[in-house]
């Protein structure tokens, strides 16, 4: 029978959701590095002293995840040779999903690990010219490998895709980003201290309502070191409990001391209710 190993999540507010109190990619796959340091090191108890270096993560997002929501996280490998192998997850509201009967699972689950399966490739990457953003690999995005982690390499592409965002005029105020799919692919490890660059596309142009693609890649002295292509749904969004109001508008409507505080700039109200 397949070997599977499951955990439990608690989603966090703070530190693994973004200002929509919405799971971010990069928490998400922090989660699929613990669950398979849990499965392969702690539950197995084998002494492993390789290291264990992800090469490609391809994720579907069937819904936002919320702040505080309860997870079941499950494992498992899909593929396994000598010098690498392919492993599975599924996550899921806890409590939700029923188990399947025990005799199915005879009938139905092989014996053995399914073989590789082939990997898709990513779509072409548009030729025009790419928006850029410059970093330097900080001592907070290494890892245990010594090596610039794959989740805080996602954390880069989406601050870089946020800076294209604002530099057309986009803002927290009237947009959320919820993510489709993520597929990414790593082809050399960043190393402390290193300067990359990130180039970025959209096909098609992001729009409010509308689904669109970003293109990325990680460069380090034109090599690349990193590509994604995901997918993103455009939702409108007014932000409950926060309104920005122009100064002349606030005169009609600050009879209540609490009802506003003027920012540094003298120039805008924030008003919350």
């Amino acid at each position: 029978m397949r070997r599977e190993f499951t955990l439990t999540h608690v989603v966090r507010g703070y530190d693994e959701c973004n200002c929509f109190g919405l799971l971010t990619p990069a928490a998400f796959l922090r989660l699929l590095q613990d669950i398979s340091a849990h499965d392969i090191l702690l539950d197995t108890k084998l002494e492993y002293d390789g290291s264990l270096v992800i090469r490609r993560s391809i994720v579907n997002f069937k819904a936002p995840v919320k702040k505080f929501t309860r997870l079941e996280l499950k494992t498992f490998g899909t593929g396994f040779g000598r010098v690498s192998s392919q492993r599975g997850y599924e996550v899921r509201l806890h409590g939700r999903p029923q188990r399947v009967p025990e005799k199915m699972v005879e009938i139905w689950r092989p014996d053995v690990p399914e073989p590789s399966q082939a990997e898709m490739p990513m779509p072409a990457f548009p030729e025009s010219e790419p928006a850029t953003f410059t970093f330097h690999v900080g001592f907070s995005d290494i890892d245990l490998e010594m090596h610039m982690n794959n989740a805080a390499i996602v954390e880069k592409l989406d601050n870089a895709a946020w800076d294209v965002y604002a530099a057309e005029g986009v803002t927290l105020a009237t947009a959320r980003m919820d993510a489709l799919t993520y597929d990414i692919e790593y082809m050399a490890s960043p190393r402390l201290g290193d300067r990359l660059e990130i180039h970025t596309w959209f096909s098609p142009a992001p729009a409010p309502g509308q689904e669109f693609g970003r293109f990325q890649q990680i460069t380090r002295a034109g090599k690349v070191m990193a590509r994604a292509h995901s997918r993103w749904l455009w939702k409108a969004e007014k932000r409950s409990g926060v309104e920005i109001l122009n100064r002349e508008e606030i005169d009609t409507r600050s009879n209540d001391p609490r009802e506003a505080q003027r920012d540094e700039s003298k120039q805008v109200l924030v008003a919350v209710r």
